[in-house]
């Protein structure tokens, strides 16, 4: 089950970040995680993106809600946002089912 599901997470993860819906896909792995922020690292060019959270960010694992203090450094994500003033701003944080934590086992 887990290899069905990591196929399709690690395509949509093989793209850094665009646009659909005027919304930027940023996606990658988390470096650092804040009450206001997110860093999300490219998986192809290594580039670190910070992305804004605020309390209408929603936070999802897979259908489940989550909050910002169940994501965790090395977290894939894929994060939908809006450009504010040259910088992003998360609408929706979608956290992966699984981590590189959780494959170290």
């Amino acid at each position: 089950m887990k290899r069905l599901l990591a196929a399709p997470l690690a395509l949509v993860l093989s793209v850094s970040a665009f646009a659909h819906n005027g919304m930027e896909h940023i996606m990658g792995t988390v470096t650092a995680i804040t009450a206001t922020s997110i860093d999300v690292k490219n998986p192809k060019d290594g580039k670190i993106t910070p992305v804004l959270t605020d309390a209408k960010t929603m936070w999802m694992r897979g259908k489940d809600m989550i909050t910002a203090k169940d994501v965790h450094t090395g977290d894939r994500v894929v994060i939908h946002a809006k450009k504010v003033d040259d910088k992003f701003l998360a609408a929706e944080v979608e956290v992966g089912t699984t981590t590189a934590a959780s494959h170290s086992h």
